[in-house]
């Protein structure tokens, strides 16, 4: 007779999820520690890990892997920043995307808008 395989709770991967979603930032916090291949390929496993356990990426990652291609935005020959009006603009040089980061120059103003018209 074969052993049945025990299933594990919703809890215990979500644990292990977030487990190796640790372990995964480590290694794009620290480019310069790892081959470039390996953090390529962590920047793409924890990119598909959130999605699958519908995790959001952590804030200190966010803007190191891109989200259309997935790359990892941790070496400069594979993406460009430049700050234009009090936004920093990352564009990924694989794909093209455009992200911008921070509001703007007029973001501490706040359009009043009282019955649909703007004063």
């Amino acid at each position: 007779m074969g052993r049945r395989k025990q299933r594990r709770s919703r809890q215990q991967r979500g644990e292990k999820a977030r487990e190796a979603q640790s372990h995964l930032t480590a290694i794009l916090m620290s480019p310069l520690d790892h081959p470039r291949d390996v953090v390529e390929s962590a920047a793409v496993h924890l990119s598909k890990v959130s999605q699958r356990h519908r995790l959001s990426l952590p804030s200190n990652v966010r803007s190191r892997v891109c989200r259309k291609c997935w790359g990892s935005n941790s070496f400069t020959s594979q993406f460009r920043v430049r700050v234009k009006a009090g936004q920093r603009i990352h564009t990924c040089l694989r794909c093209g995307t455009i992200r911008r980061y921070g509001a703007g120059p007029k973001a501490h103003r706040i359009a009043r808008v009282t019955g649909g018209v703007n004063e």
